[in-house]
């Protein structure tokens, strides 16, 4: 999710929770927005993007990273069969969302 991880640099609407270099992450992409981490998971769902929002149970995470866990993160993974079209598909469906 290289191309993603610059997009999202580029949103000052969006905080990318962890490293910002793709060969540092896990296959999974956790963003603090302006609304609850469920809302805008539920904005992206009906996009048919399938993706989490909440704390996900990492209260003492989020809170020490200055995340309140009742606005939470929203989740996005990817596996090795996730296309370069479904990426695109999701930073568009982003584009509306936050």
């Amino acid at each position: 999710p290289g191309d993603l991880l610059a997009f999202l640099a580029e949103k000052n609407s969006v905080r990318l929770l962890g490293p910002r270099e793709a060969n540092a992450r896990a296959p999974t992409v956790a963003l603090v927005t302006r609304e609850r981490g469920e809302d805008v998971a539920a904005k992206l769902a009906a996009r048919g993007i399938m993706c989490g929002g909440g704390n996900f149970y990492g209260v003492r995470c989020l809170e020490a990273q200055g995340v309140d866990p009742d606005h939470g993160a929203l989740r996005v993974s990817f596996v090795h069969y996730t296309s370069e079209q479904e990426v695109a598909k999701l930073m568009e469906a982003l584009e509306g969302a936050v």
